[in-house]
């Protein structure tokens, strides 16, 4: 009996060529897609992303803080019962909010 595998190769079909161009054409966005994910990734972890902290924000007495969110506009400090605005460099209490 003869092995099928040991017969000699005949001419490719058609549609076996289209097939390897497709997956190399797949096979190469892929490797041009993770390396751009790569290089974006890289870019914004090396870029400061926040605004620097103040060195020290006095709270009025008796209040105790939950919550702290700082844009390049504002400081927000978020109490049980109120939510604080300061100026970015936290020197100046802008605004109160009292909450229900």
């Amino acid at each position: 009996m003869s092995n099928p595998h040991d017969a000699p190769d005949g001419p490719e079909p058609p549609y076996l060529k289209n097939l390897r161009r497709l997956v190399t054409l797949l096979t190469a966005t892929m490797i041009i897609g993770m390396a751009a994910i790569f290089v974006l990734m890289a870019i914004r972890l090396n870029s400061p992303s926040t605004p620097p902290l103040p060195e020290r924000i006095t709270l009025p007495d008796g209040t105790t803080p939950t919550a702290f969110a700082q844009t390049p506009q504002y400081i927000a400090i978020t109490t049980p019962t109120q939510v604080l605005i300061y100026t970015p460099d936290g020197a100046t209490l802008r605004q109160t909010i009292t909450l229900d």
